[in-house]
């Protein structure tokens, strides 16, 4: 993956727009890798050849089981970038894999506009604008919240949603806003797809009360609904910080602070 920093154009096209593409950032060992970390993880937490394609597998992937997997967070490839966009201060939040089955409705990644981040997404195999490529409607990541539209975009058929695919192949990482409203549409069974997510540091009373509710909501949806085997989403040897990573450390330590760690779920005991 290119070490370069985004360019002033491609900032500014992200910040208007809420994404990028950035094409070939994964060598073909980084792939070979990161193929067999997904795989052992997987089989992990649900079983050998427990996907049937009726249901999405999740996992988080921070630990000693999957070391480059792990890595993603602290690596500048994808941290110089997250901080290029929303603040030196920026918070890494997690790294995790998924098998999907079938179309991906219309959504944000945030609970409120008053979150603000970024998703970094890359795929195992080739997505098109019909069969699982990430779609986007370009600059919604600058609307209100507004009950109304999500009730109003996610009750017209999908494919009549003026938006822009956005396709791939194994190596690209397509970044967006998590404000951003986003769907796939047409992905065939078991479309593999990975993500390293950061925040901004909240700073409001406002920020800062929505940011901690979040841990709550990850193990709702992550360990609840998907019922991997580990129970948590943050192991003891992540938080542990073994190779005395500052960033990793100063991370923690918010995250500590306005308690997003309070949820029986969030940390492994």
């Amino acid at each position: 993956m290119s070490t370069a920093s985004l360019t002033t154009e491609q900032i500014n096209f992200f910040k208007t727009f809420g994404y990028l593409v950035l094409k070939q950032r994964f060598t073909a060992a980084e792939l070979a890798t990161i193929q067999h970390e997904f795989n052992f993880m997987m089989t992990e937490q649900y079983g050998p050849d427990s996907y049937d394609g009726s249901s999405r597998h999740w996992a988080m992937m921070m630990d000693e089981d999957t070391p480059f997997f792990a890595s993603l967070l602290e690596d500048p490839r994808f941290l110089r970038v997250a901080r290029q966009l929303y603040g030196d201060d920026v918070i890494g939040m997690g790294v995790d894999c998924n098998r999907y089955t079938g179309d991906t409705p219309w959504h944000r990644d945030t609970q409120s506009v008053h979150q603000r981040g970024v998703k970094f997404a890359f795929y195992l195999q080739p997505v098109e604008a019909e069969s699982g490529a990430l779609r986007v409607i370009p600059g919604m990541h600058r609307l209100p919240d507004d009950d109304a539209f999500a009730v109003s975009v996610n009750g017209m058929a999908p494919a009549a949603v003026p938006c822009t695919a956005l396709p791939s192949e194994p190596g690209d990482v397509v970044a967006f806003d998590l404000r951003l409203w986003h769907a796939a549409i047409g992905g065939d069974c078991d479309r593999r797809m990975c993500t390293v997510v950061y925040y901004e540091n909240p700073k409001t009373a406002e920020e800062i009360e929505v940011h901690r509710k979040m841990g709550e909501i990850n193990v709702r949806y992550g360990i609840r609904e998907f019922e991997p085997k580990r129970q948590y989403l943050y192991s003891k040897s992540w938080m542990a910080n073994p190779c005395n990573s500052p960033d990793r450390q100063a991370w923690i330590d918010r995250l500590s602070e306005i308690d997003y760690y309070a949820t029986p779920g969030v940390v492994e005991v």
